[in-house]
């Protein structure tokens, strides 16, 4: 097989499957780099990518420690999957939770039911929660004020009951546009 089209990972993966016991990184690494033809000074560049890509990649698992205590990995269809839980993190039952569901499941009576309309009275906000929004909207003015001085949220607005209906807008453009051609 040809080399130079495998990634390092994949012949990292084929090296592992062949030499069939746990290595070092660095053992992996420079016979992965010999292989491809990389030269030492181009590995150094390139290792800290491979060792992401390496442990990242999901083949391999750290199955302990040499005798000088450099970590020992192997591919992880190799290993017993007890070695998987050994930091003491184990998987949850899937289905623990199901009673948890099951009792925060919809009632009938909440479901929409055709026929019959939406009372929205039943989802009406407690009067506690409704007091709590409007002191955090008193604090807010208040800061805002202490802030900016005495801002009335109303005064930038116009009510409608204020607009003239009588006015025009075409008579009012003609007439903005009558002035601007003076001031030229």
């Amino acid at each position: 097989m040809n080399n130079n089209n495998l990634s390092l990972i994949e012949i990292a993966y084929r090296e592992m499957k062949n030499k069939r016991k746990p290595r070092t990184l660095d053992k992996i690494a420079k016979d992965v780099f010999e292989i491809k033809g990389i030269r030492p000074a181009e590995a150094e560049k390139i290792m800290s990518q491979f060792v992401m890509d390496f442990m990242l990649s999901g083949h391999f698992i750290c199955c302990g420690e040499d005798k000088h205590g450099k970590k020992l990995w192997d591919l992880k269809s190799r290993q017993k999957s007890s070695l998987l839980d050994k930091d003491g993190v184990y998987l949850e039952d899937l289905y623990s939770d199901d009673e948890e569901v099951i009792k925060h499941e919809l009632n009938d009576e909440l479901l929409f039911k055709p026929g019959k309309s939406f009372d929205d009275d039943d989802y009406d906000i407690d009067d506690e929660e409704e007091e709590e929004t409007e002191e955090e909207v008193d604090d807010v003015e208040e800061l805002l004020s202490e802030e900016y001085g005495d801002v009335d949220e109303d005064d930038d607005y116009v009510e409608e009951d204020d607009i003239d209906e009588d006015i025009d807008i075409e008579e009012v453009d003609d007439e903005v546009l009558e002035d601007d051609d003076e001031d030229l």
